[in-house]
C-alpha cells in the first residue's frame, strides 16, 4: 500500500479542492451521501467507523477514522477535531475485536491488490460482529470492459462485477444488497447541466442497467 500512501501524502493539502470542489465531485459526493444516509439511518455514529477516511469527506457519518495517509489525516483533524482518527494501514488497525457496529469504506479498495483486498475484509471482520455491515465501493468492471480505460499502475485499477466481491470476503461476509452511481459520462458533460442528471442517475442505479454504472456501493453483512 506504500505507494498509495505516499500519493495520498502529497495530494493532502489540495485534495478537497482538486477532487471534490468541481461539479464532477460534487455530482458523486451527492450520491454516496444519500445512500449512507439511508443504508446508515439510525445507526450509532459512536460505534462505526470510516475505513480510509482520507481528509474526513464523510466522517460526518461515523467517530471514529482510520487511514494510512498521515497528512490527509491531520487535514481530517481539523475538521474532526475532537474525532477518534487512527493513523494505520487497512490490514493492521488498532482496534478491538467486534469494538464496532457497522463500518464504510469509499474511494480506497479500488487503489488495492488482490491480497490486500482479502487482508482488509478479515481485518474488518474482526472489527465487526456478526449480522454488522460494511458499505463498499469499487469500480464496474463491465462498465471498464466498455471503456476500454488503459492501466495505471495502481491508481484506480481494480473493479470488479458483484459476483467477483465474493472472492474477497471469503467466508466472512455476504452480499445483503447493492447499487450503482454515476450511469452517465458526467466527465464528458457540460458542467452546468451535470446536476439535471441526479434523480434520473440515482434512479438507474437500482435497475438492471446498474451493472453498467461507474461504481457499485454493496452493503456486506457480516456471517454468524
Amino acid at each position: 500500500m506504500q505507494p498509495v500512501i505516499d500519493y495520498y501524502d502529497q495530494l493532502a493539502s489540495e485534495y478537497d479542492r482538486d477532487r471534490f470542489a468541481n461539479s464532477y465531485g460534487r455530482y458523486i459526493d451527492a450520491q454516496e451521501r444519500a445512500i449512507l444516509r439511508h443504508w446508515l439511518n439510525g445507526a450509532d455514529k459512536t460505534r462505526t467507523v470510516d475505513f480510509g477516511c482520507g481528509t474526513g469527506r464523510l466522517l460526518e457519518f461515523a467517530t471514529t477514522g482510520v487511514d494510512g495517509s498521515s497528512e490527509m489525516l491531520h487535514i481530517a483533524t481539523q475538521k474532526y477535531p475532537n474525532h477518534t482518527l487512527i493513523h494505520a494501514e487497512l490490514t493492521d488497525i488498532p482496534l478491538a475485536n467486534a469494538s464496532a457496529a457497522q463500518a464504510y469504506c469509499f474511494h480506497v479498495l479500488m487503489h488495492l491488490d488482490a491480497a490486500t483486498l482479502t487482508g482488509f475484509f478479515k481485518e474488518a471482520a474482526r472489527i465487526l460482529p456478526s449480522h454488522a455491515r460494511l458499505i463498499i465501493d469499487i469500480p464496474s468492471a463491465p462498465r471498464r470492459a466498455l471503456s476500454k480505460r488503459p492501466p495505471s499502475g495502481w491508481h484506480g485499477d481494480t473493479a470488479a462485477r458483484i459476483d467477483e466481491i465474493a472472492t474477497w470476503t471469503q467466508d466472512d461476509w455476504t452480499i445483503h444488497r447493492w447499487r450503482g452511481i454515476v450511469f452517465f459520462p458526467i466527465h464528458r458533460m457540460p458542467s452546468r447541466i451535470r446536476p439535471l442528471f441526479q434523480t434520473l442517475d440515482s434512479w438507474l442505479g437500482r435497475t438492471w442497467l446498474a451493472r453498467y454504472s461507474s461504481y457499485y456501493v454493496i452493503e456486506l453483512e457480516r456471517r454468524g
